[in-house]
């Protein structure tokens, strides 16, 4: 889009934004692609860390990633699921903020679609052990001895997918942040329970 097209227009500017989420799920090199999930740990500190983006739907405001259920954010989002996503692009410089809820799927059709369309080298992430964020003894990804090209045995497969989950975010409010040198701008888009939308100018 031009800048004209959303730099001083509500509906533009929300356009623009659910452009860059669905530009990213297929292109590696956007930045969107990768934004930083933030939940709240059980000692209520928030917990942040980048995530990869692997689906959207605009029409039902979903992202989804990929995780590993053993995870400390799965049970940070089973335990609080309201949380937030953020994600920047700059060139332009570009910042979403995402007020999400989230679900986490586990062994159900969902992670089975998602499964089922995964490489088989990329499914041996989830035969790690023991358990993500254990501590060890030496610098290693927790993977058997594999390389790039591995892919599991039917026995090690069914372990790897034990371990997957989905996590769905739905979206209930996204601000939008834009800095260009001429004058920033930003706003605010939120939805409620029947999926009114509200847009708001705010001050940057």
């Amino acid at each position: 889009m031009h800048e004209n097209e959303f730099y001083d227009d509500l509906a533009g500017a929300l356009e623009q934004s659910w452009r860059l989420l669905e530009e990213a799920i297929d292109d590696t090199t956007s930045p969107v692609r990768t934004p930083v999930l933030i939940s709240v740990a059980t000692d209520g500190l928030a917990q942040g860390r980048t995530v990869v983006l692997r689906g959207i739907n605009r029409q039902q405001r979903q992202l989804q990633i990929y995780t590993d259920v053993r995870s400390a954010k799965v049970a940070q989002l089973r335990a609080q699921p309201a949380c937030t996503l953020v994600a920047y692009q700059p060139n332009p410089m570009m910042q979403l903020r995402l007020g999400s809820g989230a679900i986490v799927n586990h062994n159900n059709a969902i992670t089975h679609q998602a499964w089922a369309m995964m490489p088989g080298p990329n499914r041996c992430n989830y035969l790690t052990h023991p358990d993500p964020g254990s501590i060890s003894v030496q610098a290693t990804d927790g993977r058997p001895a594999i390389n790039a090209e591995s892919v599991p045995t039917n026995d090690e497969n069914e372990i790897a997918y034990s371990h997957f989950a989905v996590i769905v975010f739905t979206i209930n409010q996204l601000e939008w942040l834009y800095l260009p040198r001429r004058g920033h701008r930003r706003a605010r888009f939120s939805w409620n329970g029947v999926d009114s939308l509200k847009s708001d100018w705010l001050i940057p």
